[in-house]
């Protein structure tokens, strides 16, 4: 048995166009031990995202996608897997966190009808009262007050944090292995997200739960991973245990991500520290960290 959870290796992803093919990942391996919080770190475009959605499979869809290496789960090749049954993942064993929990909730459906669904990807067979009990459990987990009221409201009448909150128990409710948190409370201000992302760490600690976490922000990251990958134009840079890389970054883009944190002065203004590691674009889009 793999000491790994999660074990990717050497995976390269292209994009086929009309000029031909526009590399995007090259050749990027990590690993997630069983119960790690693992974060992948950097800028918009350089890679995290489209490296999630591999390991779920969406991108295997299109038909314009080259991908390569090797992604293993819980031991297995994904890529060997029947589509049944890799499809039979996502949502149980492999769970995911969009950015923003307002686009990624159905406005035409309630809490609860959407969260009976969730529960039916793990238990097909469920009945719609044991599931809405399920669901009051689950809401109460997240700190969520009056779960009934929620269960029977739709989308729209929550607030971002509130529904946040809910796309955290939907991802958690079937117990998976791996949870995939993809900028999870960037679209939330500062205060919401710090609040919602503490309780996220203690639910999946409790649990027990791998994560891999993927931020540009790095004050959330270094108090929620256990370990950090940077990741620069499709490369991973450098990675290590999060107190190590903090104190000692050996990379320049590793050190020009911590220079562009945005620091709180005396009168309330953020205070971006100078970039003297050489990088001149755009790092990525600042945030106050929490």
């Amino acid at each position: 048995m793999s000491d790994y959870l999660l074990d990717i290796r050497d995976l390269k992803l292209a994009f086929k166009n009309y000029a031909g093919l526009v590399e995007v990942l090259h050749g990027i391996s990590l690993n997630i031990r069983r119960g790690e919080k693992v974060a992948l770190v950097g800028e918009s475009g350089s890679g995290k995202s489209v490296t999630a959605r591999i390991i779920l499979g969406l991108l295997q869809e299109l038909s314009s996608a080259r991908i390569s290496g090797s992604v293993h789960f819980e031991g297995q090749d994904l890529e060997a897997l029947a589509l049944r049954t890799r499809l039979a993942l996502r949502g149980t064993k492999i769970s995911m966190i969009f950015q923003d929990p307002t686009s990624s909730l159905n406005p035409v459906y309630t809490i609860g009808v959407q969260f009976n669904e969730v529960l039916k990807r793990g238990n097909p067979g469920i009945l719609e009262r044991d599931a809405g009990t399920r669901a009051v459990s689950l809401l109460q987990d997240v700190s969520i007050p009056e779960p009934e009221r929620v269960l029977a409201s739709y989308p729209f009448q929550l607030s971002g944090g509130m529904n946040q909150r809910v796309m955290i128990a939907m991802a958690l409710a079937n117990e998976p292995s791996l949870l995939i948190a993809d900028e999870p409370g960037t679209a939330l201000d500062v205060t919401v997200q710090a609040q919602t992302l503490h309780l996220m760490r203690d639910l999946v600690e409790r649990r027990g739960t791998s994560v891999l976490f993927i931020s540009h922000n790095l004050g959330v990251v270094r108090e929620f991973a256990d370990r950090v990958y940077v990741i620069y134009k499709g490369r991973l840079v450098e990675h290590g245990e999060t107190s190590e890389l903090f104190h000692r970054p050996r990379h320049p883009y590793t050190r020009a991500l911590m220079a562009a944190v945005p620091r709180i002065t005396g009168g309330g203004i953020p205070e971006i520290a100078e970039n003297s590691s050489g990088f001149t674009e755009p790092l990525i889009d600042h945030e106050v960290s929490p």
